[in-house]
């Protein structure tokens, strides 16, 4: 449906070390490297004013290529495909945080409206070995919907020092290894959300913005190896909240039977109910066969007599970055961001 997915690790590897990436430059980036395609609005001659136009002008092929952004909103929507390796650099002041991000990819789409929650995705990723920094994305839709930031489908994907908003299904990672590190995630309802995919989440501040669910995972079958992992992660309220949600958030709830989510070494606020998880209705639960896992997290919202269908862990074994994304993952994930 997408094209051919090839795998190009070495050549994603080196274009990870050999940039100017915050492996060896994390204090600054505000300057493309050498060979960028750059995107600046008004553009210069050479450069791009829409993000997409960007990508548009890359070769099908498998060479590794590079975009870099610089100040500024862009109020588009964007798909990526290509084959071969690809990175994007937002312009930052500071490569080590999403907090000093000056570049935001904005558009105001419904799932109902676009006919999938994918299709309603303000940045769209479907391919393998792609990274993206310091880039903020929307969807700035609203309550009404499913109306994703992004949708993203692909194996060896990052996203490092970014920051989704949205209000339901903000982020969804549906299939391939995918790492999330020292990222901002905001939402309400089942916000982080998926069925095939295997995600480690690193560092990360994820933010309620209301009562409601912060993840969904649906592995359609028993042997679907969909996991979601949230390490040493921020669980707190987002300062867009208009009221006080103290107990009105539940870290997930089962889209299938089969859903696995585990937080871990997790700092919990007040905002999460001592139940901890939820039922995904009361139609139909979907507990039969769930995972959902705690270990050694820690706040106000770590307490509370928990779900029966979940359980408290003594440590965190099979659930860390190498069990949930393989032995091969620090070749393909930025090791500033772990």
């Amino acid at each position: 449906m997408f094209g051919p997915i090839r795998l190009f690790l070495g050549a994603f590897a080196a274009l990870l070390v050999t940039q100017a990436s915050p492996l060896e430059k994390r204090a600054s980036r505000t300057t493309p490297p050498a060979g960028a395609v750059v995107v600046k609005n008004p553009a210069a001659s050479g450069q791009f004013s829409t993000v997409q136009a960007a990508i548009n002008s890359l070769p099908n092929d498998s060479s590794a290529r590079t975009i870099f952004i610089f100040p500024g909103t862009y109020s588009e929507q964007v798909s990526i495909t290509r084959l071969g390796p690809t990175t994007i650099l937002g312009s930052t002041t500071d490569t080590t945080s999403y907090t000093s991000n000056s570049v935001t990819i904005t558009h105001s789409l419904s799932a109902a409206a676009a006919g999938s929650d994918d299709l309603s995705g303000t940045l769209r990723v479907h391919k393998d070995n792609f990274a993206v920094y310091n880039i903020n994305v929307r969807n700035t839709f609203g309550v009404g919907s499913q109306a994703l930031a992004l949708s993203s489908y692909g194996t060896n994907v990052g996203y490092y020092g970014c920051a989704f908003f949205g209000h339901q299904d903000t982020v969804l990672a549906n299939q391939g290894n995918q790492y999330f590190g020292v990222s901002y995630i905001e939402g309400t309802v089942d916000f982080i959300f998926g069925q095939h995919a295997r995600v480690f989440f690193q560092r990360n501040v994820i933010a309620s913005v209301d009562a409601g669910t912060i993840t969904a995972d649906g592995p359609t079958s028993a042997t679907d190896a969909s996991l979601f992992v949230i390490n040493h992660s921020t669980i707190t309220t987002s300062s867009a909240a208009t009221s006080a949600l103290t107990g009105k958030v539940f870290l997930g709830r089962p889209w299938t039977q089969w859903a696995k989510v585990a937080f871990t070494s997790c700092a919990l606020g007040a905002h999460i109910n001592g139940a901890g998880w939820e039922i995904w209705s009361t139609a139909t639960p979907n507990t039969a066969d769930v995972t959902f896992a705690e270990f050694a997290n820690t706040g106000a919202g770590a307490a509370g007599t928990r779900a029966s269908f979940s359980e408290k862990l003594s440590s965190n074994a099979g659930f860390t970055a190498a069990d949930v994304l393989g032995s091969n993952w620090t070749s393909w994930v930025d090791q500033a961001y772990v």
